[in-house]
């Protein structure tokens, strides 16, 4: 049900997903959908905290298993696996960036929290690599606050060239990001 309520909603964008639709796509009843789900909100909100689990999870495996590589090492497998998460949930990917839940938050009052705590946790996951980068030297600008903000930024424009009809994320992007971060542009 989670799989079909996803593609509705990214397919029909938010304002005009019907659970109609949803328990159609499922193969099941309407009745069905409300014995799990009270109404739409609730619905989106465990289609939405589901995939957070699941990138949390991708997450938690990259880290235990970076935990003694260089920063740099932390940072691209992170990248990568947001990015191949991307690739495998690019419509709930399209759901989290597109910015249309903050505009219905009277509609789905619940699911409208869920984009802010996601971006809250990837901060959080990013700025431990971070802080062990400044620890260690490795990161020595002096703005670890704006440093997490850049790096986050150049993941995000990947996914919105992509998601604005550029060219689709690949988990190779990630190499790039990680250069661009570390040494610049222009090399």
């Amino acid at each position: 049900m989670l799989v079909a309520a996803e593609d509705v909603f990214a397919e029909a964008g938010l304002a005009k997903a019907h659970v109609e639709d949803i328990a159609r796509r499922a193969g099941v009843a309407v009745g069905t959908l409300y014995n799990y789900y009270k109404d739409r909100d609730a619905l989106l909100a465990a289609v939405l905290t589901s995939r957070i689990e699941e990138l949390t999870l991708d997450f938690e495996v990259v880290t235990a298993a970076t935990a003694s590589s260089a920063v740099r090492v932390a940072l691209l497998e992170l990248a990568r696996a947001y990015l191949r998460f991307v690739v495998r949930r690019r419509t709930f990917i399209r759901i989290l960036t597109e910015g249309e839940l903050t505009q219905l938050k009277d509609a789905y009052p619940t699911s409208s929290a869920i984009p802010t705590q996601c971006w809250q946790h990837f901060r959080e996951v990013y700025g431990r690599v971070m802080a062990r980068g400044i620890a260690s030297g490795a990161l020595s600008g002096g703005h670890p606050e704006l440093d997490l903000w850049l790096f986050m930024g150049l993941l995000r424009g990947v996914v919105m060239r992509d998601l604005r009809g550029g060219t689709p994320c690949q988990e190779s992007d990630a190499e790039r990001i990680v250069h661009v971060f570390f040494e610049g542009a222009a090399t």
